[in-house]
């Protein structure tokens, strides 16, 4: 799942208020009402979508200076059964979560279909993160990714505006923060691409405010949250690679790189020179880190930073690293299984002083992190894929990696 955001308070770039209304407004014009089609940029292949790291106007309208570093967004279609589509920007891309997740508000204008469990009760969702949850209702929509063909899935609306009773159920309130708002996870919505179809959600029948907790299998197939990816009609349904630029030492404003379907299925997502590490069903695999292994860490998009108990010194305050130069870590990747033949990549990473690179108003940067406790894990978030492809291929789904889930890098 989509693991930790990092903020760092006192760092937090305040911006003028003609910059923020400027923003605002080219966003609103991006949003408008419109006919299905034209999801592509004319610069990308039809299997790729632009994928942004940067400041988010639609946060800063509401809570200036709050935009959250190294989260990696994109613009997704949505249509309702009248061909009725509204573009969402600021959709966070996460590699550790599954399921299309908007905000309602965003939505406004369409007539989305709510899905209803027996007895016309209305079904609802919690999902579950390591910073919280995320409540709201399920609803049919149809999807447009890049230049793909448009899929029709359910898909979770949270928020002010959801058909699902603002009352929360204990076992989903119980998780933790609710990040059922904007600025609950600092964005319009979670694109959740993790290589599974489906997750364990937890589902509720609603009649009127009071909600019933439902066995997943008691639920109809058609009406689970899924892996938009796994929606796709031709050969795109294997995988995904996230792409991004290098950046400098103190990081960039932003930066652009891509999201790109399939795996091996046309001449722009080849695997040809990836590394192929097998992880356990929940995309786990091995990472040794100065000398230390912890077998449940993950490579993650949705969490915006390196987290973990590395050997660098931090501020207690904040957990954000502090040191006073940069410094070096080494670390290696390794299977989690014996599916595939034993390799690792032995790599460094750089880890910066988080409270003093966020001075400059740099939102791209590729050595910020926290200190987490020991556990089983570290979580290598955005700043690993600065410099890097990233692939994450489906399980059960066969491309030039193998039989997924599998995660596959691609160093510079």
């Amino acid at each position: 799942m989509r693991a930790r955001v990092l903020q760092v308070g006192a760092a937090r770039s305040r911006r003028g208020v003609a910059l923020v209304v400027a923003l605002v407004l080219a966003l609103a014009m991006g949003a408008l009402l419109a006919g299905c089609g034209g999801g592509s940029s004319s610069s990308l292949a039809a299997n790729q979508m632009r994928m942004t790291v940067g400041i988010n106007p639609v946060v800063e309208a509401v809570d200036p200076g709050g935009s959250v570093r190294d989260q990696p967004y994109v613009s997704v279609m949505v249509c309702d059964a009248s061909n009725r589509c509204v573009k969402v920007p600021y959709v966070i891309v996460d590699s550790g979560s599954v399921g299309l997740r908007l905000r309602a508000k965003t939505l406004a204008g369409l007539h989305l279909q709510p899905l209803a469990f027996a007895s016309d009760a209305q079904l609802a969702d919690c999902t579950s993160f390591l910073t919280g949850y995320m409540w709201g209702s399920v609803e049919q929509a149809t999807v447009e990714l890049g230049g793909e063909p448009p899929i029709q899935l359910p898909i979770q609306v949270y928020g002010s505006g959801s058909p699902a009773p603002t009352k929360v159920p204990t076992i989903c309130s119980e998780l933790g923060t609710n990040g059922s708002s904007l600025l609950g996870f600092n964005a319009n919505g979670i694109l959740g691409i993790q290589g599974l179809e489906k997750i364990g959600d937890l589902y509720y029948s609603c009649l009127g405010s009071t909600c019933t907790p439902e066995r997943t299998a008691s639920v109809p197939a058609a009406e689970q949250i899924v892996n938009p990816i796994s929606k796709f009609k031709d050969s795109d349904d294997n995988g995904v690679i996230l792409t991004l630029p290098s950046v400098p030492a103190n990081g960039l404003p932003g930066a652009q790189g891509t999201l790109t379907f399939g795996l091996d299925t046309r001449a722009d997502n080849s695997t040809t020179g990836f590394v192929p590490l097998a992880t356990d069903g929940n995309f786990s695999m091995n990472v040794v880190v100065q000398g230390v292994a912890y077998p449940g860490s993950t490579i993650d998009s949705g969490s915006n930073g390196y987290f973990g108990p590395f050997n660098v010194p931090y501020d207690p305050a904040t957990t954000s690293f502090d040191p006073t130069t940069p410094q070096a870590v080494p670390i290696t990747l390794e299977n989690q299984t014996g599916t595939l033949p034993d390799v690792s990549v032995s790599t460094s990473i750089e880890i910066a002083n988080s409270l003093t690179l966020a001075d400059p108003g740099n939102y791209a940067l590729d050595d910020y992190g926290a200190y987490a406790p020991p556990a089983n894990q570290v979580l290598l978030g955005l700043p690993y894929f600065f410099g890097r492809s990233v692939a994450f291929a489906m399980s059960g789904k066969t491309s030039g990696l193998g039989t997924g889930p599998i995660i596959g890098v691609l160093n510079p």
